[in-house]
């Protein structure tokens, strides 16, 4: 049988998806899920019967610190971008605010962010579903993806989906190519076929980082590792608690078995004879130190402040974690790059499944997306910070387009003399309707 060239991308994708290296890709994806989602009970559990006899003795204990690293270096949406249509119309503005509003844009950006630093990349899928359009953010241990020549090159995506029944035979896979969308069996036949309507894979790739020579870009290896340490020696600490933190009644010179007795009760020892209470010394401050040190490990290991896993009470907000800290500005700096390709190339897929759906409401094919990143800077007093500008304006190496200019980075000197007309006239305004 000859196979067409869509046939045979079909076939490979599904062939690669069952290989063991992509069986533990997904699994590896699937833990990383587990331990940011706070299911790390079952994780200890398997590492404690690799090492005792008896684990069943030990109670499992963790603290989350995959969450609250990745939080903290997910800063691309420290506050919402502000979005706007450029090169098209009103209506343009109107209906793609409509889509935020429906989609929870932001909210799901947000997320996208997360899961990217955790994962290394997902996909966000526009979907149109309850006569509305959605994103679904879709994560690395349910799809397959083939490429052509760079990662950046996807010419199929692959999304497994598993039944509630849990049953092997009834998992199916959804295969999307530029031509076609075909529903495939768990043994990878095509149960389903239609034409795609959109003429492109509806699917965005976001990355951690820009990928180079794979689609599914490594890294995060040390955070996990990190995490289990934490996980085994805050389990061990319990159980030192539990053996050795209660002391132990004796008696010397009696004979014959003692019960445990009540306060007020009196012995007869012999000469000689000892009654007392004997207590282990515990090695908790050590297991103690050992937390500490993994805690800050994990934050510097990732680029973080030793302070930000820190127990004691602070008020340092994200704003001021990424502000003065140069590592941390400079990662944001090229997440928001990424960033803001990534929200423009969404823009382009959310149009095309918006227009399929809404022909007599379209989006203007040349409508482009401009996004505005918040810039977080450090707290600086607003008097002294007011004073050193007037002194700037009067010596005049400044204009109040410079100042616009550094409050938001992100605009030009066009925009940003465009911003500044705005406010006069609307300062305008408001003066003449307070005469």
């Amino acid at each position: 049988m000859i196979f067409s060239q869509a046939e045979n991308i079909v076939r490979a994708t599904y062939q690669a998806a069952m290989l063991d290296a992509n069986r533990d890709r997904k699994a590896n994806a699937a833990k990383r899920l587990d331990y940011y989602h706070d299911f790390q009970a079952d994780y200890i559990r398997e590492q404690l019967a690799r090492h005792f006899a008896k684990p069943e003795n030990m109670t499992p204990c963790f603290v989350n610190l995959v969450r609250k690293i990745i939080n903290q270096l997910a800063m691309v949406y420290v506050q919402d971008a502000r979005r706007t249509v450029d090169d098209g119309t009103q209506r343009d503005q109107d209906i793609f605010q409509e889509i935020i509003r429906a989609c929870s844009l932001g909210v799901k950006m947000k997320l996208a962010n997360r899961y990217a630093k955790l994962l290394g990349v997902v996909m966000v899928r526009p979907v149109w579903r309850n006569n509305a359009l959605d994103l679904d953010v879709i994560c690395p241990d349910v799809l397959d993806v083939t490429c052509g020549e760079t990662p950046e090159d996807i010419l199929s995506v692959m999304v497994t989906h598993y039944p509630d029944s849990g049953r092997k035979d009834e998992v199916t896979y959804g295969h999307w190519t530029p031509e076609a969308f075909k529903r495939l069996d768990y043994r990878g036949n095509v149960i389903h076929e239609e034409s795609n309507p959109y003429g492109v894979i509806p699917f965005c790739a976001v990355w951690n980082r820009i990928p180079t020579d794979t689609f599914w870009t490594p890294g995060g290896e040390d955070l996990v590792v990190i995490q289990e340490a934490f996980n085994e020696k805050l389990t061990d600490l319990l159980y030192i608690l539990r053996m050795q933190g209660f002391g132990v009644g004796y008696v010397k010179g009696m004979k014959g078995e003692l019960s445990s007795v009540d306060p007020g009760t009196f012995f007869n020892l012999p000469e000689g004879g000892e009654l007392g209470f004997a207590k282990t010394n515990a090695p908790v401050n050590d297991a103690l130190v050992a937390l500490e040190f993994l805690l800050k490990q994990a934050a510097v290991s990732n680029g973080l402040p030793a302070s930000s896993l820190t127990t004691d009470p602070t008020d340092e907000s994200g704003v001021a974690r990424i502000a003065g800290n140069r590592e941390l500005e400079e990662m944001r700096r090229d997440d928001v790059d990424l960033f803001r390709g990534y929200e423009r190339r969404l823009f382009r897929l959310v149009r095309k499944v918006w227009n399929h759906h809404n022909p007599a409401r379209q989006l203007s094919e040349k409508a482009e997306l401009v996004v505005d990143f918040y810039d977080p800077k450090p707290s600086v007093d607003p008097d002294k910070q007011a004073s050193v500008w007037d002194s700037l304006l009067a010596m005049g190496v400044i204009s109040p387009v410079d100042i616009i200019m550094e409050r938001n980075p992100d605009l030009s000197r066009e925009e940003a003399k465009a911003r500044l007309v705005e406010i006069q006239e609307e300062q305008r305004e408001f003066q003449e309707n307070t005469i």
